[in-house]
């Protein structure tokens, strides 16, 4: 049975999810890949500096505070001032370890959507902070545009493009998702593995 789950969600729920349970979402979330998350690094980095100098931080052009990130690099068509997204799938999360623990910490990050799993960093980080990784199915890109309710912004379009950008944006249903690294430090992509190789030691 699919959770149906409305954003914004507490963390207390989110460290309820175990892995194997299966979520659609609603509600808003943001988009980066790999650039995108060293740009917000930089920018935490940054803003730790000036405090500590006395000064004032120069703010990102979008609030990341609280929201979900999905590992996706969307197609957006622009009519006017509208802007329609053709394309919402998944993109290998493994790209975005190196920052991802960082922002986590930093911005409240309640949960993370993407491909493929994540490292021991995130692992831990996820067990940290009570959060958890979704995946989401690869190659459904078009079927998941049509969960985008509305673009509620972007940012960083002229010097990322499309793909890169930081999109945020309002979803209505959009799944399903399997939770497959939970708060309790379990990883069903490190189970698997696993799981292969002992499969394949026991056959040699």
């Amino acid at each position: 049975m699919i959770r149906k789950v409305v954003l914004p969600v507490s963390l207390a729920e989110v460290a309820s999810w175990r892995v194997g349970d299966v979520l659609s979402l609603s509600g808003v979330i943001l988009t980066a890949r790999d650039l995108a998350h060293r740009r917000i690094r930089e920018a935490s980095l940054l803003e730790a500096s000036l405090q500590e100098a006395g000064e004032r931080s120069v703010d990102l052009p979008f609030d990341p505070t609280g929201l979900p990130i999905f590992h996706c690099g969307p197609l957006a068509r622009r009519d006017g001032v509208r802007w329609t997204i053709t394309g919402l799938g998944p993109t290998t999360s493994a790209r975005m370890e190196s920052t991802t623990p960082a922002i986590m910490a930093r911005y409240a990050t309640p949960f993370l959507i993407g491909k493929g799993g994540m490292g021991p960093a995130t692992r831990a980080a996820l067990v940290e902070r009570g959060a958890a990784y979704l995946a989401a199915v690869g190659g459904t890109g078009a079927l998941g545009a049509r969960a985008v309710a509305e673009v509620v912004s972007v940012a960083w379009l002229e010097e990322l493009g499309m793909p890169d950008a930081v999109w945020v944006l309002r979803l209505n249903e959009y799944g399903p998702l399997v939770v497959t690294m939970d708060s309790q430090g379990r990883d069903l992509h490190e189970e698997v593995i696993r799981a292969a190789e002992r499969t394949l030691g026991n056959a040699s």
